[in-house]
């Protein structure tokens, strides 16, 4: 299996969430991870990067998205990070319809170990760093 990682930068727009989730499965393809196991990391990777196109830069123009791959062990290790400020998740049964603020709740569902620095109002920006054990 190769160990060539993937890296991304991306405008934190809508239109990124697409373009990442196909990169990635193109990646994971090369990588002859297939099935369950790329649907799950790919439904991780698409939740974490709506997280930052959504959250992180509310009050200014969108920022960038940086998503990176790589194989480390017996692992998928996936990095999505920006440089927005973090906001505490919002219940579900405080929005007007509860469909919404579980993409924290799948990452942790999906991921073998999961990761998430916060930032701080000095050095803004969140990381999630988030890994998928590799199918034998």
């Amino acid at each position: 299996m190769s160990t060539v990682s993937l890296r991304i930068e991306s405008t934190a727009c809508a239109k990124a969430v697409a373009e990442i989730r196909s990169a990635i499965r193109t990646w994971l393809a090369s990588r002859r991870i297939a099935g369950e196991a790329a649907e799950e990391i790919l439904l991780a990777v698409s939740e974490a990067v709506t997280n930052s196109v959504e959250h992180a830069y509310p009050a200014a123009p969108p920022g960038l998205v940086i998503v990176s791959a790589e194989i480390v062990g017996a692992d998928v290790l996936v990095v999505v990070a920006d440089h927005g400020q973090w906001r505490e998740p919002v219940a579900p049964e405080a929005e007007a319809v509860g469909i919404r603020g579980r993409g924290l709740t799948i990452l942790r569902a999906l991921t073998t170990r999961l990761r998430i620095d916060h930032g701080t109002q000095d050095s803004p920006g969140t990381t999630v760093e988030a890994h998928f054990a590799i199918p034998a």
